[in-house]
């Protein structure tokens, strides 16, 4: 081969050649798509029922009255005599008039009184 045609196709090799490597994964475009879709299956399987679960826990709390029949979250029954800011006070036993304080985040739900006193009603 001569000299000249060593150079041409050394030439025509580095032309040929794309200076770049090439991504297979697409580059930062090709990152985008999977951080997205991990963002939303976080947001709809853990955030907003959280959220939803803080909002109802909430509304229960603000509509808490006297004489309601609730239940804590140690599973004590009682009945709402007193309600201050945070806190609330429970009859626990009407024969002995025992009086339990709780902070009112500890009231786990309120019981109908239709239902008997160690039933959900929701479960029935």
């Amino acid at each position: 081969m001569d000299p000249l045609g060593a150079l041409s196709v050394l030439l025509f090799a580095q032309t040929e050649a794309d200076p770049r490597p090439s991504d297979p994964t697409g580059g930062a475009t090709g990152l985008i798509f999977p951080i997205l879709l991990a963002f939303l299956f976080v947001y709809f399987f853990m955030i907003r029922p959280q959220k939803r679960e803080q909002e109802a826990k909430q509304a229960l709390l603000s509509g808490l009255r006297k004489n309601d029949q609730v239940v804590t979250t140690g599973g004590i029954f009682g009945t709402v005599v007193n309600i201050k800011d945070d806190e609330v006070t429970l009859r626990v036993d009407d024969q002995a008039k025992v009086k339990i304080r709780f902070q009112k985040s500890a009231i786990a739900r309120v019981i109908d009184g239709s239902a008997p006193a160690g039933r959900d009603p929701k479960k029935s």
